[in-house]
């Protein structure tokens, strides 16, 4: 059997209403994390290119302290914000998923899910749909030119 003749589709639509929080602390320390690395960056570019009269090591630990500085504000400002509580994302997701199959390949679809015994978690409920529609390759260029 051939995997490009299977189909998984989706069925049973529905709206799912999901709240995404990540704690404050945990972007606030990313955020710190993130600003001294490109502070060390921008350090060493300005060792390399301009004249100070600092010396190197002191350029970096400037450039690693005001970074994370930076950071730190960016992301606590950032997660306050992100974090709200009427702040939701929604998204349309299955509630069950059908494997699709040619007619022809039907008693082989049906042999290989009675095998998978390893999946089975009692929730679910086995069944192959014959003659599942196939896109034709052809007809999606023609459609795009």
């Amino acid at each position: 059997m051939d995997a490009t003749s299977l189909d998984i589709v989706g069925a049973g639509l529905r709206q799912a209403s999901r709240r995404r929080v990540v704690p404050v602390v945990r972007l606030t320390a990313v955020g710190a994390l993130q600003g001294a690395l490109i502070g060390v960056l921008a350090a060493v570019f300005v060792t390399l290119v301009a004249a100070t009269t600092l010396t190197s090591f002191a350029v970096l630990l400037w450039g690693f302290v005001y970074g994370a500085i930076v950071g730190t504000l960016w992301s606590l400002f950032r997660g306050l914000n992100r974090n709200r509580p009427e702040l939701f994302s929604t998204e349309t997701v299955p509630t069950y998923y059908e494997v699709r199959c040619p007619a022809d390949e039907l008693s082989v679809a049906q042999t290989l899910l009675a095998d998978a015994a390893d999946v089975d978690d009692g929730r679910v409920e086995r069944t192959v749909i014959a003659d599942a529609p196939h896109p034709d390759p052809e007809a999606d260029h023609r459609k795009a030119a």
